[in-house]
């Protein structure tokens, strides 16, 4: 028997997870999310959610910054401004008439994106198929909202994006899976890999193999990079010591051979180092920029609007931008990118709590946000600003108010440390 609650919020969050990268669904005109901002909106006030005080703040604190960057510019993007505050309204209704399950659903979907993605990723080793597939099945996924915004556009069928760049180990394919590019699907599975640890409290289960089997696919160099500093990071809160002395260095040194041997790892990234390429700004010369940019506008930042933004520049090479983390700082000032990590850091702390798992792993998750971050631009799609607002779903506690039978002290060897002082109130 059809489960209905459950069915809608599996929709509920694959919008989300769609909206911030199937490219069927995020390239289109804003008005398509408008559009469908109308499911997550009954279903909230079907579910009779009421809305925090925190949303009606934070609303508040991004209006102060549109108001000031509107002022020190004198220009008004009314379509950049509306669709901030639709993208804000979708994470929120969202996550609230889903509730606290909502990273359980996204592992799911992710998990399936990695089956799907891995059948057509294996069909695509046949030329014949995958030209028809391109130019027969493809064209027929085209969403006429979708917008000419410069960039190269794969073909796609929704499920999956075919990619026929080759970078990966011997040249093989890489996996895009639904979303835009190979190292974007990287970044949306090290969320569900994050994510899982946490609600399992364990790095080696199915779940997570699955997950780690996909970034693999990916040949996403940041990806690999990125997954490797996870499982480190989980290593280091390891109880058990023989575990966590024997595996650290034998991770660190697996990370080294790959680095010297594969060029699509340690090449890659020293060329991605340099400064002086001036037809392709990397991700170090990105942040560079930015950083100059933020230097002469701390406070309120440039805003998202290419007429302040770009110093009315219009080649595309020089507009692109790829470092999501100096794109947010420049994007909306000091202040706001604080205050949006925190926000990130105090939902995985919040998450930690609610699952028994050490607290220092909301840390090390922030840093893996910052990680992922540093080669796409993450932090104004509406998963990453649902990421600023989960704090919602579990709200303050202390160690009080915690039951025993969720503390496990004697947890099997692998499990993150777990202590009833680290189940503190923030």
């Amino acid at each position: 028997m059809l489960n209905l609650s459950k069915i809608t919020n599996y929709l509920l969050v694959y919008l989300l997870i769609a909206f911030s990268g199937v490219p069927f669904f995020y390239r289109a005109h804003i008005a398509m999310m408008i559009v469908f901002l109308l499911f997550p909106a009954v279903v909230f006030v079907i579910r009779k959610q009421r809305v925090d005080r925190f949303f009606i703040y934070y609303l508040v604190v991004v209006l102060i910054i549109q108001m000031g960057q509107m002022l020190k510019f004198y220009d008004l993007p009314a379509k950049t401004f509306l669709g901030l505050h639709a993208r804000l309204l979708f994470a929120y209704l969202t996550i609230k008439a889903v509730g606290k399950k909502t990273p359980q659903y996204y592992i799911n979907i992710l998990i399936f994106s990695v089956y799907t993605s891995l059948f057509f990723y294996l069909l695509s080793y046949n030329g014949a198929l995958e030209r028809f597939m391109e130019n027969t099945v493809a064209p027929l996924f085209t969403n006429p909202l979708i917008e000419d915004d410069g960039y190269k556009k794969w073909p796609d069928i929704i499920l999956y994006t075919f990619n026929p760049q080759g970078e990966g180990l011997l040249w093989l394919k890489r996996n895009s899976g639904p979303f835009w590019e190979p190292g974007a699907f990287s970044g949306f599975l090290m969320i569900a890999l994050l994510f899982n640890i946490i609600i399992t409290g364990r790095l080696n289960n199915k779940k997570n193999r699955i997950l780690m089997l996909g970034v693999v696919s990916t040949f996403s160099t940041s990806g690999l990079l990125v997954m490797g500093c996870v499982i480190v990071f989980y290593l280091m809160l390891n109880r058990d010591r023989g575990t966590k002395y024997i595996l650290l260095p034998v991770v660190f040194l697996l990370g080294v051979v790959a680095f010297v041997s594969f060029d699509f790892m340690g090449n890659k990234i020293i060329s991605k180092m340099s400064y002086t390429d001036q037809t392709y700004n990397t991700r170090f010369k990105s942040a560079m920029i930015d950083l100059k940019d933020f230097s002469k506008h701390p406070f309120f930042g440039m805003g998202r609007s290419q007429n302040t933004r770009y110093e009315d520049q219009t080649d595309a090479r020089a507009m692109h931008r790829n470092n999501g983390v100096s794109n947010q700082l420049v994007m909306y000032g000091g202040l706001a990118f604080v205050l949006y990590f925190y926000l990130v850091y105090l939902s995985f702390y919040r998450l930690c709590i609610a699952h028994g798992v050490n607290k220092k792993m909301a840390l090390f998750a922030l840093l893996t946000i910052w990680l992922i971050g540093f080669s796409q631009i993450y932090f104004t799609k509406v998963l990453f600003l649902s990421l600023t607002m989960l704090s919602t779903l579990y709200p303050k506690r202390s160690a009080k108010s915690v039951r025993c039978n969720e503390i496990n002290e004697e947890n099997p060897p692998g499990q993150l440390n777990i202590h009833r002082a680290d189940i503190i109130e923030l």
